[in-house]
């Protein structure tokens, strides 16, 4: 609200009045200026050589002026508008000069420069610096603190992590491990007890035909067939299974630690397989080569060990954040961590 300085030439009396009041000169009341005041006033009617009651420059909202007769309808009605006097104690404040004020302000201070491009503004970071309060500062990336605070904090919750979550991944890469292997071997023994199975078959049906005078008949060559189609379709049937049982336990882990993980547990992924050849008299059963029943790559996992390690060492980060926010207002009462 502006106030300006009126006299009364008659009662020789001063006062202040609100600039735009309608009522400011009634009674005889003249606008107070450095040329027009109670010392310089000189009335129309003096024996003395009459003077202008003075000139004025009123100042509007958006910056315009205008010099007016002090006293005259047309200042009574600018100042009813919101316009301002250029009186002695200063020029009026302008939206120009106020932005003007801001932009040197900004432009000597790079601290505050910084951070006001694009992110909080002026007024926002002038307070903040003022009061000490910086919760809800951002720089121009919408980021509370530098770069390099936010990654000494992740670094700090990184470690603090770090014990917890390398014992833990190796106490399930050792389960897994172990589980695998067991199924490897489980799978081996059931190949060589199934190859001593088929050689026990084969040398009881080869005397058995001999005994009937059918060693070398039709009969026993489809009793040899039989023999090997059997064995080959339980052999078959068996290493499904397992490497159904292989997959699982591959899968689960790379779910949880992620495709490079999985990759270096790829020894426990083969599997081998018997040969039956009925035809031989001895060392009927041979070995196949090695063939993998698991292939991480058809699987495009992260792992959400990962994903929850990353999760814990971001919040616990930003705990460490809010700490300093904290610390930086004196009340660390409430850290986070």
């Amino acid at each position: 609200m502006a106030l300006a300085t009126v006299f009364n030439p008659t009662t020789k009396e001063r006062k202040q009045i609100t600039v735009g009041d309608p009522n400011a000169f009634a009674g005889g009341w003249i606008l107070e200026t450095p040329t027009n005041n109670l010392q310089t006033y000189q009335s129309p009617a003096g024996n003395t050589t009459s003077t202008s009651t003075g000139k004025a420059t009123l100042y509007g909202p958006s910056g315009q002026k205008e010099v007016v007769d002090v006293g005259s309808g047309r200042a009574s009605t600018l100042q009813s508008q919101g316009w301002g006097l250029n009186s002695y104690e200063g020029s009026p404040e302008t939206q120009e000069s106020v932005d003007q004020l801001y932009s040197d302000a900004v432009s000597e201070n790079p601290k505050i420069s910084e951070l006001v491009q694009g992110g909080s503004s002026l007024e926002e970071v002038i307070n903040a610096l003022q009061t000490g309060n910086l919760a809800g500062i951002v720089d121009f990336n919408g980021q509370p603190f530098s770069s390099e605070d936010q990654q000494t904090a992740l670094a700090q919750a990184n470690d603090d992590n770090k014990l917890y979550y390398e014992a833990l991944q190796a106490k399930e890469t050792a389960d897994a491990e172990s589980s695998l292997a067991q199924q490897q071997d489980d799978y081996q023994n059931y190949l060589i007890n199934s190859g001593q199975s088929f050689e026990a078959d084969k040398t009881k049906s080869d005397q058995q035909s001999a005994d009937s005078g059918v060693l070398f008949s039709g009969s026993r060559v489809q009793k040899e067939k039989n023999l090997e189609r059997a064995y080959n379709q339980d052999q078959s049937y068996t290493q499904n299974k397992v490497a159904g049982q292989i997959g699982s336990t591959a899968n689960d882990f790379q779910y949880k630690y992620g495709n490079t993980a999985a990759d270096n547990l790829n020894q426990y992924y083969n599997l081998g397989s018997n040969t039956f050849n009925a035809n031989k008299a001895r060392g009927g059963v041979g070995s196949s080569t090695l063939s993998s029943v698991y292939n991480p790559s058809n699987y495009n996992f992260q792992g959400t060990r990962n994903t929850e390690r990353s999760a814990n060492s971001n919040t616990r980060a930003a705990g460490y954040l809010w700490n300093k926010g904290n610390k930086l207002l004196s009340s660390g009462y409430n850290n986070q961590y």
